[in-house]
C-alpha cells in the first residue's frame, strides 16, 4: 500500500534493517580444507564506501561516524529542502539561512560547507544515485535542483577517498525511490505561512522484471521578507528493469525553479522592521537537467561490476540591484559622476539575490556559483593598478593609498562619438542604482565503474574494490551592469539608454567604428565592442569560459578478520584540470587577465578498523581511523584570487593567479551500540581535521561582495559527536550534541576596512581565531508521541551558539547571539487512504540571527525607516546580520492509493 514505505525517525548512525540483498554483506567462503569460515553476517543495513551503491560494507563495521535515514524517513512535504531535516536530526550537521530563502540555505557538517554561494569553504561532495552534482563552476550545492519528493534515503559522514574532490569532511549521498521501493500512488497537498502552497504527487510500479517510478513537486510562496517570492517546479522518473545478474535504471531529474534572496539586512533596519529589505530586486533563476543511467551485472558468483553515465545541462541568470555612488556633476546636468572616494555601497549588504545574487549573505557577492550578481557594480578597483582612479571612481582597492579618501571626481562618459555631453536622467529620488545580470550555462558529464570482488583471503572474508571515475564541465559565463535609478523603497529600476554604471556604457545602435570618451575634455577614449562602450581603468563586462576535468581512481578492501574485528584500507588518485579562457574583450582587445591553465594531483590514502567487542550483553563497537582528502580550487576561486585586484562575486571576475589545492587529514575515533532492554541506540566520536593551505575568501574593497580567494595557511575543525535515540511503545525520542572547535592555526592579516576595530583597514588573525560562521555548540532533540492509533504528535527544538560574522576573522567584535527554535509536527491517519500532517517552525515566534558579515556604514542608501545626519536615512552600524524566519504553519493532506 503506498504511504507504508515511510517510517519513523532511525538512530544516526544506526538504522534498521532495509536494504536489498544486492547491497549485503559478503557471504561466507570456504577455505582449502573445507571448513567454513565465519559464518555469513546477516542482512543488515550497510552503506556506500564509494559514490556507486553496490559496494556496501554493514553500517556497524565502518571505520567512520556515518549517519543515514531510514527508508522513507524524509518526507518533503512541509520542509523547504533536505537541509531543515538535517538540522534538527543528524548530529553536527547545522544549516544557516543566510539567503533568507528556505531553498538557499547553507549547510554546515562539522565546519565545512555544502551550500549554494560562492565564497564559502567548501568541503562536502554531493551525490544523487552515484551522479557528482556539486557544480562544476563554483564546487557548490544548490538545493532547489534536489528531487526531494524522490528521496528514499540520505546519507551524511561518508569520507572515503573514493569520494573524490571535496570530500573533506564527508559526503552527502541521496539515494531516491524506484518503482520497487515505491509502489502505489501518493498525492499531497500543503498550504501555509506566507503563501506557501505545495503540491507532490508520486508513483510507483514494477511488472515483472520492469519497474517504473515518477514524482513531480510544485512550490510557490510570497516569502517572509519584503518582495521575496519564489516558484519551483521539480520533475522526476526512473525506469528500471532487474534480471537475474544485474540490473539497469535510467533516469531523468529536471528543475524549474525562481528565487528571490534577499539576503542579509543592517542590524538597524532588522530591529526597526524586522521584514524589510536593503535593496532590490536580487532574483536568481535556475533551468537544470540531469539525465542518468547506471547498471550492475554479476561476472560469476563473487565479482559484480557496476557503472553510470550522466549529462547534466544547467542555465542560471540573476538580476540584482545595487546602490551605486554615483551623482550628476556639480558642473553640468548632462553627465554623470562616480565620487573618487566612496564608491557604490554594494548592496550587497543585502546579500540579495536569491542564489546566486550579489551578496549571497555570506558577505560576499553571491557566492552561487554562477551568476551572480554584484558584479561590476563598480565595486573595489577592478583595475590593478593602484591609481587613485581606478576608473570606478575609488581609490585603489588593492591596498595602496592613493588617493584614497579625497574629495576628487571621476567624470566618467556620457557622450557622443564628438565628445559631446550626452543628457542623463535625474533620478527622481536622487540616488542612482545599477542593475546587474549574469547568465550562466554549464554543460558536464561523467562516468564511473568499479568492480567488487567478494573473494576469502587467508580464510577470512573479504571484500576488494577498484573503480574509477571522470567528471568533466564547461563553463559560459557571461555578466554586465547598467545604472538606474535606486526608488525609496530601495528598489532599483532601469532607464532608458544611454545608461552607465562604473565606466561602463550602453548606447543603442553604436558601429565598432564610433568613437566615445571618457572624460569631459574628450582626451580617454573608449572603445566600442558589441554596441556598447567601456571607458578604461574600468571592468567591462566578463565574459569567461571555464573547463574542469576531474578524474579518480581507487582501491578499496574490507577484511573481515574475525566475527568481531573488521579492517579497511584504501587510496585514491585525483587529477584535475581547470582551464580558463578570457572572452571579454577588456579595452578592445582580446582579453587574457583570466586566461591560465591549472593542473592538481593528490595521492589520498585510509586505513582503519571497528572492533565489536566480545562479552558485552549489549553490542558496542569501537572504531577509528585515518583518511586524507582534497580540493581543487573550482574555476570561480581562480578567476578571483589577486589580492591586489579585489573582484565581486561572480561576476567581477578579474585575474588568475595561481592557488595551492587543499589538503584535509581527519584522525576520528568513536564507540556506537545498543541496549536492547531499552531499545536504545547511541553513538559518540571524536575527530581532527587538519587543513593545508585552505582557501578562504577574504573580504577587501568597499561592499561586502568584495575581495579575493587566498591559501591562508592550516586551518583545523576539531569536536565531538554524541547521539541518542530511544523507543519505548507509544513515546520516542532522540538527542544529537555536536561540539565544534573551528579555527585558523596560522597569523595573517587580512583586509578589513569596513570592521569598526581595523587599523589601516586590517586586522589581525592568530593561531586560534575561530573561522566565522561556524557555532561551536549544536543541539537538536526531540520525540513523538502516539496518544491514539494514527496520531502521532512531535515536537523538536534546535540551539546553536552564536557565531563571529564574515570579515571579522580576527575575532574581535562580539558574536551573534544564540538561539533555540522549537518546531511542532503532527499527522493523523484518518483511514488507509488518507492522512492530515502539519508543521509549525520557530513555535514560539522567537527572533534571532543565523549569520553575519560586516558591511559600508553610511547615508548612500536613502533608508526612511532609520535617521542619518542630513535629513537622509542611513546607517551607522556596519554589522549585518542574516535573520532567522519568524512563526510559520503548513497544514495538508495526502491521499495514498494502492
Amino acid at each position: 500500500m503506498a504511504g507504508e514505505h515511510r517510517a519513523r525517525r532511525a538512530a544516526p548512525g544506526l538504522a534498521a534493517a532495509c536494504v536489498a540483498a544486492a547491497l549485503a554483506a559478503p557471504a561466507a567462503a570456504q577455505d582449502d580444507a573445507g571448513e567454513s569460515a565465519p559464518a555469513p553476517l546477516p542482512d543488515i543495513e550497510v552503506i556506500g564506501v564509494t559514490p556507486l551503491s553496490g559496494a556496501g560494507t554493514p553500517i556497524d563495521r565502518v571505520p567512520y561516524n556515518v549517519q543515514v535515514t531510514a527508508s522513507g524517513e524524509f518526507e518533503s512535504e512541509t520542509r523547504g529542502t533536505v537541509y531543515d531535516f538535517f538540522d534538527t536530526a543528524f548530529a553536527g550537521a547545522s544549516a544557516a539561512d543566510v539567503q533568507n530563502n528556505p531553498y538557499q540555505k547553507n549547510f554546515t557538517y562539522r565546519g565545512f560547507v555544502a551550500g549554494p554561494l560562492l565564497g564559502e569553504s567548501v568541503g562536502l561532495a554531493a551525490f544523487l544515485d552515484g551522479v557528482r552534482i556539486n557544480d562544476p563552476f563554483g564546487d557548490v550545492v544548490q538545493a532547489d535542483l534536489f528531487p526531494e519528493m524522490a528521496i528514499e534515503r540520505l546519507e551524511l559522514g561518508n569520507s572515503d577517498p573514493a569520494f573524490g574532490f571535496n570530500a573533506l569532511g564527508g559526503a552527502l549521498v541521496l539515494r531516491t525511490y524506484d518503482g520497487t521501493s515505491f509502489q502505489g500512488a501518493e498525492a499531497a497537498q500543503s498550504f501555509g505561512s506566507f503563501g506557501r502552497l505545495r503540491t507532490t504527487l508520486r508513483t510507483g510500479s514494477e511488472q515483472g522484471p520492469w519497474s517504473a517510478f515518477a514524482a513531480f513537486q510544485r512550490d510557490r510562496e510570497d516569502g517572509w521578507r519584503d518582495a521575496s517570492p519564489s516558484r519551483l517546479n521539480r520533475f522526476f522518473a526512473d525506469v528500471g528493469h532487474e534480471g537475474d545478474t544485474g540490473a539497469m535504471h535510467i533516469s531523468l531529474s529536471l528543475a524549474d525553479t525562481d528565487l528571490i534572496g534577499n539576503g542579509l539586512t543592517p542590524v538597524e533596519l532588522y530591529e526597526v522592521d524586522n521584514t524589510a529589505n536593503f535593496t532590490t530586486p536580487d532574483q536568481t533563476r535556475n533551468r537544470n537537467l540531469l539525465l542518468a543511467a547506471r547498471g550492475d551485472i554479476a561476472v560469476g558468483d563473487d565479482i559484480t561490476i557496476e557503472g553510470n553515465v550522466y549529462f547534466r545541462r544547467l542555465r542560471r541568470h540573476t538580476l540584482n540591484g545595487d546602490e551605486v555612488d554615483a551623482e550628476t556633476c556639480d558642473d553640468s546636468d548632462e553627465y554623470v559622476c562616480r565620487e573618487g572616494d566612496e564608491d557604490d555601497d554594494d548592496d550587497d549588504d543585502d546579500e540579495a539575490a536569491g542564489d546566486d545574487d550579489d551578496d549571497n549573505g555570506n558577505g560576499h557577492a553571491a557566492r552561487d556559483d554562477d551568476d551572480d550578481d554584484d558584479d561590476d557594480n563598480g565595486h573595489a578597483a577592478r583595475d590593478d593598478d593602484d591609481d587613485d582612479d581606478n576608473g570606478n571612481g575609488h581609490a585603489a582597492e588593492n591596498g595602496d593609498d592613493d588617493d584614497k579618501g579625497e574629495e576628487d571626481e571621476t567624470e566618467l562618459v556620457i557622450v557622443d562619438t564628438a565628445g559631446n555631453p550626452l543628457a542623463s536622467f535625474m533620478p527622481e529620488s536622487g540616488a542612482y542604482g545599477a542593475l546587474n545580470t549574469s547568465a550562466t550555462l554549464t554543460t558536464a558529464f561523467g562516468a564511473g565503474l568499479q568492480a567488487s570482488i567478494d573473494t576469502p583471503l587467508g580464510g577470512m572474508d573479504n571484500l576488494f574494490v577498484i573503480g574509477g571515475g571522470v567528471d568533466i564541465g564547461r563553463t559560459r559565463f557571461r555578466s554586465e551592469s547598467e545604472v538606474g535609478e535606486l526608488l525609496n523603497s530601495r528598489g532599483v529600476v532601469g532607464r532608458p539608454s544611454p545608461r552607465h554604471v562604473g565606466g561602463i556604457l550602453k548606447f543603442p545602435d553604436l558601429d565598432d567604428d564610433d568613437e566615445l570618451f571618457c572624460d569631459e575634455d574628450g582626451t580617454d577614449a573608449a572603445v566600442v565592442i558589441d554596441d556598447k562602450g567601456y571607458c578604461e581603468d574600468d571592468a567591462a563586462p566578463v565574459r569567461l569560459v571555464a573547463e574542469n576535468r576531474y578524474l579518480r581512481a581507487f582501491v578499496s578492501d574490507t577484511l573481515y578478520a574475525t566475527d568481531d574485528l573488521t579492517l579497511t584500507g584504501s587510496v585514491a588518485a585525483n587529477y584535475a584540470t581547470v582551464k580558463l579562457t578570457d572572452e571579454s574583450l577588456f579595452l578592445g582587445t582580446p582579453g587574457n587577465a583570466l586566461d591560465g591553465d591549472h593542473d592538481f594531483f593528490s595521492m589520498n590514502p585510509a586505513v582503519g578498523a571497528a572492533w565489536a567487542i566480545p562479552g558485552l550483553e549489549s553490542p558496542v563497537t569501537l572504531y577509528g581511523g585515518f583518511r586524507q582528502g582534497s580540493r581543487a580550487p573550482s574555476p570561480a576561486e581562480l578567476s578571483c584570487a589577486d589580492p591586489d585586484d579585489p573582484c565581486n562575486l561572480p561576476n567581477a571576475f578579474v585575474a588568475d593567479p595561481p592557488l595551492e589545492q587543499v589538503i584535509s587529514r581527519t584522525f576520528e575515533a568513536g564507540l556506537r551500540g545498543s541496549l536492547d532492554g531499552l531499545a536504545l541506540d547511541w553513538s559518540a566520536s571524536a575527530f581532527r581535521a587538519a587543513n593545508s593551505d585552505d582557501i578562504v575568501f577574504i573580504s577587501a574593497g568597499t561592499g561586502l561582495s568584495s575581495g579575493y580567494f587566498d591559501n591562508v595557511g592550516e586551518t583545523r575543525r576539531q569536536g565531538f559527536e554524541l547521539s541518542l535515540d530511544g523507543e519505548a511503545g507509544w513515546f520516542d525520542w532522540f538527542v544529537n550534541y555536536a561540539y565544534l572547535e573551528a579555527t585558523f592555526q596560522t597569523n595573517f592579516r587580512v583586509f578589513a576596512e569596513n570592521h569598526p576595530m581595523a587599523v589601516d583597514d586590517e586586522i589581525p588573525v592568530e593561531t586560534g581565531d575561530r573561522i566565522p560562521g561556524i557555532p561551536a555548540h549544536s543541539l537538536g532533540a526531540g520525540f513523538g508521541i502516539e496518544p491514539v492509533d494514527g496520531m502521532r504528535i512531535a515536537p523538536s527544538l534546535v540551539y546553536r551558539s552564536g557565531v563571529y560574522l564574515r570579515g571579522d576573522e580576527g575575532n574581535l567584535a562580539p558574536r551573534t547571539e544564540a538561539y533555540t527554535v522549537a518546531n511542532l509536527d503532527a499527522s493523523y491517519r484518518v483511514d488507509d487512504w488518507l492522512e492530515l500532517f502539519a508543521r509549525v517552525e520557530n513555535l514560539f515566534d522567537r527572533r534571532y540571527e543565523t549569520f553575519g558579515v560586516f558591511g559600508e556604514s553610511g547615508c548612500e542608501v536613502p533608508i526612511r525607516e532609520l535617521p542619518c545626519p542630513g535629513g537622509r536615512g542611513g546607517i551607522t552600524n556596519p554589522r549585518f546580520i542574516s535573520p532567522g524566519q519568524p512563526r510559520a504553519a503548513m497544514a495538508g493532506v495526502r491521499i495514498l492509493l494502492n
